[in-house]
């Protein structure tokens, strides 16, 4: 699969990770149970397999098996900052610097709700309960919230076959009647939308699901503020969260 305009090359690698750093040999130790022995508070990060951990003042990262352990300065490019603390890498973690990553929700195959300059982009699935939810609690914001915000609702097939089918019929039809797609995803009725044909919605639908692994989602519906807060799952509170507020 070729990379798409849609994903900025930021995006393609999260972490650096560099061996053999000048002054190593003084501060890593020598055998496993000297490494393990003084973890104060361990972290997966969203970079497939590896952990940060904190010993004292120092960091490593160790593989999720256990088995490799590496020293050395680690980055994340997203936001061009050194990882020196496993409380700065969850700060981290918890956002993106959306001035530094590009992403174009309509590439993504998203579809609006609001009118404002303010974005939120919504990864959902049409068959997810929880998604049909929030997308009620979108339409039910206040006049003034919905313009000031415009939330990109972008489609992603997480719950099988079905949801995949469903996807691909939305994408489909969003290429020729945008307002009918977001009516059907907003009123439930993606399940009554005739299949796609031959390559139809199939462009939005890799892109989208290229750049919901490269975030690391597990989850929908999964928000991205317009600040670059991370939510996984509704927050219980929108307005709150819209605000600036945890929103949980």
């Amino acid at each position: 699969m070729n990379p798409s305009p849609a994903v900025s090359r930021p995006l393609i690698l999260t972490l650096s990770l560099t061996l053999g750093a000048p002054g190593l040999a003084d501060t890593a130790p020598n055998d496993p149970e000297t490494l393990m022995s003084g973890i104060d508070a361990m972290r997966r990060l969203p970079a497939g397999g590896v952990r940060m951990v904190q010993s004292g003042s120092q960091v490593f990262f160790l593989s999720d098996n256990g088995r490799y352990a590496f020293f050395g300065p680690g980055f994340d490019l997203w936001h061009g900052a050194r990882l020196t603390s496993l409380p700065e890498a969850e700060r981290l973690m918890g956002r993106l610097d959306r001035t530094r990553l590009t992403l174009d929700a309509g590439d993504l195959g998203a579809l609006d709700v609001g009118t404002g300059t303010a974005e939120v982009l919504v990864f959902a699935d049409p068959r997810c309960g929880a998604c049909a939810t929030l997308l009620d609690r979108l339409q039910a914001l206040p006049p003034p919230l919905l313009k000031h915000y415009r939330f990109r609702l972008i489609p992603v097939p997480v719950l099988g076959g079905e949801s995949q089918r469903e996807v691909l019929a939305l994408s489909c039809l969003a290429e020729r009647d945008r307002a009918a797609a977001l009516e059907a995803w907003l009123t439930q009725r993606t399940a009554e939308l005739p299949p796609a044909t031959d390559s139809c919605g199939q462009g939005p639908l890799q892109r989208a699901l290229v750049t919901a692994h490269l975030l690391g989602l597990e989850r929908v519906p999964f928000l991205i503020a317009p600040d670059g807060r991370l939510q996984s799952g509704a927050p219980p509170d929108l307005e709150a969260w819209l605000a600036g507020g945890e929103g949980v």
